[in-house]
């Protein structure tokens, strides 16, 4: 009786360890990327704001010490994203549409000027990352 115990133990333990693995994969998307002035030099503390356009649920993040940028668990649908820092005009980027699972690397160049004024960016080279998880 004590094998018959341990293989129904050992069941119950794998359809338990099925189920995390099964709720770990995420239908959700990521937006990444990095932020320079006109020089090249990287933009730390730049207020990166992404925004869901038919929902218009905002997703806020800020550029670390290289200038990069992350916002991960977006659902999937159509974005638009906002750039901000001050001594700078602020850039949008809209219709950046994310798929179940994208993860979208969205670079982006700041001018000097005021964060009154703005720049719009069309035609943006878009990557996307691959999803490295087995």
């Amino acid at each position: 009786m004590t094998a018959l115990r341990r293989v129904a133990l050992l069941a119950v333990l794998f359809g338990l360890c099925s189920e995390i693995h099964v709720r770990a994969q995420s239908t959700n998307a990521s937006l990444t990327g990095r932020i320079t002035d006109s020089s090249k030099a990287v933009v730390a503390d730049a207020k990166v704001i992404v925004i869901n356009t038919s929902t218009r649920i905002r997703y806020e993040s800020f550029t670390n010490e290289t200038g990069s940028y992350y916002v991960t668990n977006l659902p999937p649908g159509t974005y638009r994203i906002e750039v901000e820092r001050l001594g700078f005009k602020a850039v949008i980027k809209s219709d950046i549409i994310l798929h179940v699972q994208d993860t979208l690397e969205i670079n982006f160049e700041m001018e000097l000027g005021s964060a009154s004024e703005s720049v719009t960016v069309q035609g943006v080279l878009r990557y996307s990352i691959p999803n490295l998880r087995p």
